[in-house]
């Protein structure tokens, strides 16, 4: 049998990003770290990378990411977060129409990632020039959800998980491949502020 596709092991922040930030604040005042996770990357993620390294087709690069959310009762409500195995991929996302209180932003990243250098691996690349991690960030943006679940903080939207995937073509989302997923634990989990966005920092390392 042959042994299934190893896959990267992303590092995934969750944030809370206020609206319009003071002109002269501190970092800390800027943006607050929330919770951490770890993702599991899908199996497809081996498609998508053969087709942008093998092929140098740019269409497969990560260039977009779902923010998940629950619409709960009560702000101080947790989300279950669900089980998933690395076949579950975009028929996950398009179940959730399913749901009333469930639903995914679907964001262009768009801010190209940097590339810097993994922890450990400092002798093999030169600072600035070369690397093996790449970091994507996107936050929050808009009032509902693909499903046109609202995504507010009127309605206690409550992030609980994301995703980075691969969309061939942005206008198209049935032909998004998702690359891997992640999920926060209870006490991770953040609402939506009225003066805030939450943004997402995915570090993804080749090593």
């Amino acid at each position: 049998m042959t042994e299934k596709l190893a896959a990267p092991k992303g590092r995934v922040g969750l944030w809370q990003i206020p609206d319009n930030p003071p002109v002269n604040g501190s970092a800390s005042s800027l943006q607050q770290i929330v919770g951490s996770t770890t993702n599991t990357a899908l199996y497809k993620w081996g498609f998508a990378a053969a087709k942008a390294l093998g092929e140098g087709d740019m269409n497969y690069r990560i260039n977009a990411m779902y923010i998940e959310y629950e619409n709960v009762t009560l702000p101080g409500n947790t989300v279950t977060v669900p089980s998933f195995t690395r076949d579950d991929g975009l028929s996950y996302y398009t179940g959730l129409s399913s749901s009333s209180v469930k639903d995914y932003l679907r964001l262009e990243l768009n801010i190209t990632p940097s590339i810097t250098i993994e922890s450990g691996y400092e002798s093999y690349f030169t600072s600035n020039v070369d690397g093996n991690l790449l970091t994507f960030f996107r936050q929050s943006a808009g009032t509902q959800g693909v499903h046109t679940r609202t995504f507010s903080d009127t309605v206690n939207s409550k992030v609980y998980g994301a995703a980075l995937v691969v969309a061939p073509d942005f206008s198209d989302s049935s032909q998004d491949i998702v690359f891997a997923r992640a999920y926060f634990a209870e006490a991770d989990q953040t609402l939506k502020q009225a003066s805030s966005q939450v943004g997402v920092t995915w570090e993804l390392p080749f090593a």
